[in-house]
């Protein structure tokens, strides 16, 4: 199998696709919930999340390397059920569609804010260039994520210190316990790449270690933007607002809040090109149509639905996120379970751990839980 990618570039596959805009919303939980439930429920978020992606990889693996799950669920699930088939395409277009509009929605506003143009401006701006860049596939999609990841790091590190040194000090550990649920879904879903993963595998050209390397270091770049941003606007931002970057701005100054939009319409930038070239990647194996249509399929109605006077971009977050759980836990663990069944432990990605029906209903639990959490 050929190789497209370098292990660099496949990690910040992973990682630019699960930085999105839910990350903004995790201080607001976090300090309702408390700093120390926050920081554990993060790490097993991580831990569940690291679990399933590589489960991803696993059915990736075992499907000839596929770049899309619409060819891994109908080998591993479906088994030649054309209903199923296409009722998974029908509810993952839907899905991913209104992710999308989501996205294109949520960075009309940041542009329009940053160059004082008209959010439907701003809007056309992000579509063009970002469905532009999912045009010419996989590859350069891979090395754009590489770009805004740099770039995203030294955001991070600007807001840091920014914050740090405006600190008020640490807040108080403890926290009510209700929010904590509430926090776990809004971190598993900030962390989730689930459609990285497949492009990874595929570009990887069949090297597991690389692959292993890639999501584990993927979504612990992830984890740590998270606990950094919840920390630093923890200590420096009073009120924690919904949105963290409002009060986060207001408290250090218009630096932040140009910097912190700037964080924002890279990360779902990067979200959106990994997500787009799933669907386009599965229009193609649906329909058996050529590149430009199922490109076409995968950005243009997203686009549309953004321009409508539909639900905000919260809301549909949260349509997205629930669904996107539910598809999870209840398709890929099953499947994966399926694929592994008659595997020799030597070549699973995850071991000789990697049969445990523990482990596999253990995850499909706690996805199901994410499901809830994000509907609170």
């Amino acid at each position: 199998m050929q190789k497209e990618l370098s292990t660099l570039q496949a990690t910040c596959l992973v990682a630019g696709a699960g930085i999105g805009g839910g990350v903004m919303a995790v201080p607001y939980l976090a300090q309702r919930a408390g700093l120390a439930s926050t920081l554990v429920v993060a790490v097993i978020a991580y831990a569940v999340t690291v679990v399933l992606h590589i489960m991803v990889a696993e059915l990736s693996v075992r499907t000839d390397y596929s770049s899309e799950l619409l060819s891994v669920f109908t080998k591993h699930l479906f088994r030649g059920k054309q209903p199923l088939r296409i009722g998974f395409y029908a509810l993952m277009a839907l899905t991913l569609v209104c992710n999308l509009a989501a996205y294109v929605a949520g960075s009309g506003e940041i542009l329009a804010g940053l160059i004082d143009i008209p959010i439907t401006g701003g809007m056309i701006i992000f579509f063009v260039f970002a469905a532009f860049v999912v045009f010419l596939g996989l590859r350069k999609v891979a090395a754009n994520e590489v770009i805004v990841m740099a770039i995203i790091v030294v955001f991070v590190a600007i807001m840091a210190v920014l914050s740090f040194m405006h600190s008020g000090g640490l807040p108080a550990l403890g926290g009510e316990p209700q929010p904590v649920l509430a926090v776990y879904g809004m971190i598993m879903f900030s962390l989730s790449s689930l459609f990285a993963v497949p492009q990874a595998a595929s570009g990887l050209g069949g090297s597991r270690k690389k692959l292993l390397r890639s999501v584990t270091a993927g979504l612990g770049i992830n984890l740590c933007v998270i606990a950094i941003i919840t920390i630093c606007v923890l200590i420096s931002s009073q009120p924690v607002t919904e949105v963290a970057i409002v009060g986060w701005a207001k408290a250090l100054g218009p630096v932040v809040n140009v910097v912190g939009s700037l964080f924002i319409f890279g990360a779902m930038l990067g979200t959106f090109w990994s997500i787009s070239l799933q669907l386009c990647d599965m229009t193609g194996a649906f329909f058996k149509s050529n590149h430009t249509i199922s490109w076409l399929v995968a950005t243009l109605p997203a686009f549309i639905i953004a321009l409508l006077p539909t639900a905000g971009f919260l809301e549909l977050m949260q349509i997205a996120g629930g669904a996107t759980a539910v598809i999870v836990a209840l398709l890929v663990v099953p499947a994966y379970r399926n694929s592994v069944r008659l595997a020799s432990h030597p070549q699973m990605l995850l071991g000789r751990i990697g049969k445990s029906k523990t482990l596999a209903f253990a995850v499909m639990l706690m996805y199901i839980l994410m499901a809830v959490a994000s509907f609170m």
